[in-house]
């Protein structure tokens, strides 16, 4: 589980300046400031599914591993919800854009995959 805590913090530390530099950005260019402010609320939303995943599955993965009888899941509904919750605030908000928001949503899943990428190379 060390690798998977491992993970987790550095895709959320990559996250959060991303979410800095997307809120510099959108600060001094005041014509995508829109976009900049869906991709951080999308980011932070994203933030917060993957923290959520990683604690439900160091959970499920000490409860298999004690086998004891409790069933615990994954929390698919609420991270669901999450973005859900995310994208009714994009919807509703004229100053958030959108795409901005699916993008921020769908971005730190690409830093997984290439921080895995990376990962494979360097061992």
């Amino acid at each position: 589980m060390d690798d998977l805590a491992t993970l987790v913090r550095r895709v959320i530390r990559i996250a959060f300046y991303f979410i800095v530099i997307c809120a510099a950005v959108g600060l001094f260019i005041p014509s995508i400031r829109s976009l900049s402010f869906g991709l951080c609320l999308g980011t932070l939303a994203s933030i917060a599914i993957t923290w959520h995943l990683g604690r439900k599955t160091e959970s499920f993965t000490r409860n298999l591993v004690e086998s004891t009888g409790k069933r615990v899941g994954l929390g698919f509904i609420t991270r669901i919800c999450i973005a859900l919750a995310v994208v009714a605030i994009a919807v509703k908000e004229p100053h958030v854009d959108l795409v901005g928001v699916v993008i921020g949503l769908v971005f730190i899943h690409f830093v997984i995959i290439i921080s895995g990428i990376f990962s494979a190379f360097t061992k």
